[in-house]
């Protein structure tokens, strides 16, 4: 597997910062680092421990931050741009409509299943909607 770009707590505090002034809105104060640094690491640790592919570690990096909630408002939204921008830096493309995309963090988000469960769907879901991009990465 090639080395994979992964992002680092600044950039997603700053992919945050973004998503929010977009929508008009000042972004939210950093909550608890740790956390947002324990689900920038679930990729990695699951690239290591379970030869984890790409889309898995995506999942696990999207449904990490969600999960988290290191940010006061906004989790979802950063988890979602932050997940578009790690496939988009390791050759990858989100294809999928990005509504969509917002729907499964939404439901994931409501864990009306066991995480795992969640987390396998959610996998499912996204492992349809990307694909390596054309060209070097």
């Amino acid at each position: 597997m090639a080395q994979l770009r992964y992002p680092t707590v600044a950039e997603v505090i700053a992919i945050h910062e973004r998503v929010m002034r977009g929508l008009g809105e000042s972004p939210r104060p950093l909550r608890d680092e740790g956390l947002l640094e324990s689900a920038l690491n679930r990729p990695q640790m699951a690239a290591y421990y379970e030869e984890a592919d790409i889309v898995r570690q995506a999942t696990l990096l999207g449904t990490g931050i969600s999960q988290a909630q290191a940010f006061l408002d906004g989790n979802k939204r950063t988890a979602f741009q932050t997940l578009d921008a790690f496939l988009w830096v390791n050759g990858w493309e989100f294809l999928g409509e990005p509504l969509e995309l917002a729907r499964q963090f939404e439901q994931f988000a409501e864990r009306s299943r066991h995480v795992p469960d969640a987390i396998d769907a959610f996998e499912a879901w996204l492992r349809d909607a990307v694909q390596p991009r054309p060209g070097p990465a």
